[in-house]
């Protein structure tokens, strides 16, 4: 695969069956990676992830000869106070595009889109998924804490390392 046949997009309201698919599959397989869970998601119908697309985060799709290979999304902070940064969230890549670039086209357009309204990107990445990690910090994202028992799954606790990106170059 490479990655010029890779086309990143917005996903829209149109989307939401290839959203939902591909939202309850990463639930289903990395439920560690993710605050929400696929026994609460799943009941939903495909209007609900229609508005999710319209409402909050902007959910960003990566497409190989029309399939949805990956997602990630983007929130912007709200509040004066806080109207300055954004986080990376619900970034998944299907097991078939691993290793592919499609992680780190999701990641460049996430902070595309990003850039033209926030300084600084944060992200949360469960401890243990290091190719994950390798991305971040290859991209510029440096470590600043760790969440200890961030998610408690089936009794098994999980931590999240807390990264971020400085955009605009400040110390």
């Amino acid at each position: 695969m490479t990655t010029q046949s890779i086309e990143i997009r917005r996903l829209l309201p149109a989307d939401a069956a290839l959203y939902r698919d591909i939202r309850l599959e990463a639930l289903r397989f990395s439920p560690e990676a993710f605050g929400s869970a696929y026994e609460t998601e799943s009941v939903h119908p495909g209007e609900w992830f229609a508005d999710r697309l319209t409402s909050g985060a902007v959910i960003l799709g990566a497409f190989r000869d029309g399939e949805l290979a990956g997602i990630v999304g983007f929130v912007a902070a709200e509040g004066p106070k806080r109207q300055h940064k954004g986080a990376l969230v619900s970034m998944y890549v299907r097991q078939a595009s691993r290793r592919g670039g499609v992680g780190r086209l999701l990641v460049e357009s996430a902070l595309e889109f990003a850039v033209q309204s926030v300084e600084l990107v944060q992200l949360a990445v469960v401890k243990g998924n290091e190719p994950a990690v390798r991305l971040y910090r290859s991209m510029g994202f440096v470590e600043y804490g760790l969440e200890q028992h961030a998610l408690k799954i089936d009794g098994r606790y999980y931590d999240d390392i807390l990264m971020t990106k400085d955009l605009v170059g400040r110390d």
